[in-house]
């Protein structure tokens, strides 16, 4: 009698090891002072590494299930490792932000509002002074909204596609 094996050792795994080279990439950047850095490619590179984890569970758990995926199963794979790996990087900055730099939130709304005043001199100082408290007061609960929503989104788009090539019931 064959088992199925189970979607969230699966998560859980792939999840973990993509926070981890995650977090090695952000402690790189810390270390090369490029912490604060909005390049394009940095930024994908959060999103590059657990898509490749994504596919590399998917395809691990249709090898260990004899060949055969579903597709909920894969948009499972693919939300699950996302989501374990969001959650690890979501406390992961909860550590760096009131350790390795303290000054984090302050610092970031700073580069925000000078980004304001760049693209936009006419608005009213007062209002770039309420969006920099804003985001002090409220930057990690942001983090759920501008990266952990649509990391999951990513997630269910990359379970889709790769389930879509590589399923078999």
């Amino acid at each position: 009698m064959e088992t199925t094996p189970k979607i969230g050792a699966y998560n859980y795994r792939y999840g973990a090891i993509a926070a981890g080279i995650g977090i090695v990439f952000s402690l790189m950047l810390h270390f090369m002072d490029m912490t604060y850095s909005d390049s394009p490619i940095i930024q994908a590179t959060y999103y590059a590494v657990p898509t490749a984890f994504a596919i590399i569970a998917i395809i691990s758990f249709r090898k260990a299930n004899n060949g055969f995926l579903r597709l909920n199963q894969s948009i499972k794979l693919g939300v699950g490792v996302f989501l374990v790996s969001g959650i690890i990087g979501f406390l992961y900055s909860l550590v760096y932000t009131n350790t390795l730099e303290p000054d984090f939130t302050a610092n970031f709304a700073q580069i925000q509002a000078y980004a304001i005043r760049e693209a936009q001199p006419e608005v009213d100082e007062n209002i770039i002074q309420m969006q920099q408290e804003s985001i002090q007061k409220y930057f990690h609960i942001g983090y759920f909204v501008f990266f952990l929503i649509p990391s999951l989104l990513v997630g269910l788009i990359v379970g889709l596609i790769t389930g879509l090539f590589a399923k078999k019931s």
